[in-house]
C-alpha cells in the first residue's frame, strides 16, 4: 500500500516500488482466451447476417420472377373474348384448361398459351407463331406446380368467367439458402368483358 513521509513540512506519498516484469503465462492465455471467444462469437453473427442477407435476396428474386409472370398472365387473361368459332380453343368457350396449360382467344384475336415447361413459366402466341418466352428466369425461380382452375365458363350459369392461378415456387440453384426459399402464390382474374 502507500507510505506517507514528511519532509520539511510537506506530505510525501511514497508509492512502493514494483517490478515490471511483463505478463505471466497465465494471463496471456486467458486474455488469448477472451479475445477467442470474442472472434468466435462476432464471425458467427457476421456468417449468419451475410447467410440471411442472401435468403433475403433469393426470396426478392422468386417473389419478383413470379409477380411479373401472373402480372403479365394477368393482363392477357382479362381481355379474353369467348371464341365462338373454335379458332383457338372448344366452340363458345372463354378459356380452356388442362390444369398445368390454359389457352384462350385474347382482344386481338390471338390465340394465347400459358403453360409450364421445364420448371418455368412459357407464353406462347398461337396466331402470331413466334414461338415459346420463358416468363419466369429457370436461374433464379424453379416453378413446382403451376395450375390453372376455371369457374363460370358456361353460358348457363350467371357467373363471369374468372380464373384461379396457382403457383408453387422455390429459389433454384444449388446453395442451400436458394433452396430452402419457397413460395405458393394464388390469384384470380375475371374477363372484363359480360359473358352473355
Amino acid at each position: 500500500m502507500f507510505k506517507f513521509k514528511k519532509q520539511n513540512n510537506k506530505l510525501e506519498i511514497l508509492f512502493p516500488k514494483e517490478r515490471s516484469r511483463g505478463f505471466t503465462l497465465l494471463e496471456t492465455v486467458v486474455a488469448m482466451g477472451i479475445f477467442l471467444v470474442v472472434m468466435t462469437v462476432t464471425m458467427g453473427a457476421f456468417l449468419l447476417t451475410i447467410k440471411a442477407q442472401r435468403v433475403a435476396l433469393t426470396e426478392k428474386a422468386v417473389a419478383e420472377n413470379i409477380n411479373f409472370a401472373t402480372e403479365f398472365m394477368s393482363r392477357q387473361m382479362r381481355v379474353v373474348k369467348r371464341d365462338s368459332l373454335g379458332v383457338c380453343i372448344t366452340p363458345n368457350n372463354t378459356y380452356e384448361t388442362t390444369g398445368s396449360d390454359i389457352s384462350f382467344l385474347n382482344a386481338n384475336d390471338e390465340c394465347i398459351r400459358f403453360f409450364l415447361l421445364n420448371s418455368e413459366i412459357v407464353y406462347e402466341n398461337i396466331t402470331a407463331g413466334s414461338g415459346s418466352i420463358s416468363l419466369t428466369n429457370g436461374g433464379l425461380v424453379a416453378i413446382n406446380n403451376l395450375n390453372f382452375t376455371i369457374r363460370g365458363e358456361a353460358n348457363s350459369d350467371l357467373e363471369q368467367p374468372r380464373v384461379t392461378i396457382s403457383i408453387m415456387a422455390q429459389g433454384a440453384g444449388s446453395k442451400p439458402e436458394a433452396q430452402g426459399v419457397k413460395l405458393n402464390i394464388q390469384t384470380s382474374v375475371s374477363a372484363r368483358a359480360l359473358d352473355i
